[in-house]
């Protein structure tokens, strides 16, 4: 009776950690409830606000109109690449960077300013500059230098190319392969550079409320930082302890059995 009941509480113990973990690991608990499954809940967002452009960023940008000749004068160009088969060979356009003072500079024109801009109003703005030399212009410009970071207990932590201009919280641990079980899902911090300052955001995905911060929606070269909850300290420093003791009783317990037969 005695092994019986061990084993018993043992199992218990299992049962009851691995339930309190299962917990842990769901996000938007909130959101979580068995009642009316079948209808759909609504989750207030932070409004989505367009990247601003800032020093530093990489932007590719083409410059057309009906005149390929004439279009060709305010174009950047890069060195000329060797592509296909073929060995064609074929212009690559080069990319803009955004200089300190905030400006690009676009052959002809001069130095266009656009920081704080989006890429939008950015277009508009070389469009008006454009303009006075060229006729019916179109002007394409995409930001290239949109990365994000995302570090600490997830799966493939690593720095991450973003296709578009959008990327939330979520997204981006989903590109890193997913939290651990170890992460603390109630602080994960988004750090961002805000001009001379570092701002530190702290979103706890366990509530939907996450999804009404600003930090929610992330901006080009932010850092999300997943912590390690305190069941991973708790097995660092215990595993040396616990595994031992465990496989002492179970040791003890097959011991008695064999005895007692």
């Amino acid at each position: 009776m005695i092994h019986i009941r061990l084993f018993s509480f043992m199992g218990l113990a299992v049962l009851m950690f691995s339930c309190r973990t299962g917990k842990e690991l769901a996000l938007f608990q909130d959101l979580n409830t068995q009642e009316d499954s079948y209808k759909t809940q609504e989750v207030r967002a932070a409004a989505f606000d367009p990247l601003r452009l800032q020093t530093d960023d990489q932007l590719q940008i083409v410059i057309s109109s009906i005149s390929p000749e004439a279009s060709q004068l305010f174009n950047l160009m890069g060195s000329a690449v060797v592509t296909g088969s073929n060995n064609l060979t074929q212009n690559m356009q080069s990319v803009y960077t955004v200089s300190p003072t905030g400006n690009i500079t676009i052959p002809v024109v001069g130095e266009v300013s656009v920081t704080g801009l989006t890429t939008d109003e950015a277009k508009d703005e070389i469009k008006k500059s454009v303009s006075e030399y060229l006729k019916d212009a179109v002007i394409s410009v995409s930001l290239i230098n949109f990365r994000v970071t995302v570090m600490g207990e997830v799966l493939r932590p690593s720095t991450f190319q973003v296709a578009g201009e959008k990327i939330n919280v979520l997204q981006a641990i989903g590109m890193a392969g997913d939290m651990t079980v170890f992460a603390k899902r109630t602080n994960i911090k988004v750090i961002r550079k805000a001009g001379d300052k570092v701002e530190v955001a702290h979103l706890n995905l366990n509530n939907s409320s996450a999804m009404q911060s600003p930090f929610y929606n992330l901006r080009q070269n932010d850092i999300v930082l997943v912590e390690p909850g305190r069941r991973k300290g708790l097995q660092a420093e215990g595993l040396n302890i616990i595994v031992p003791a465990v496989t002492s009783i179970i040791s003890l317990v097959v011991v008695a059995l064999t005895r007692i037969r």
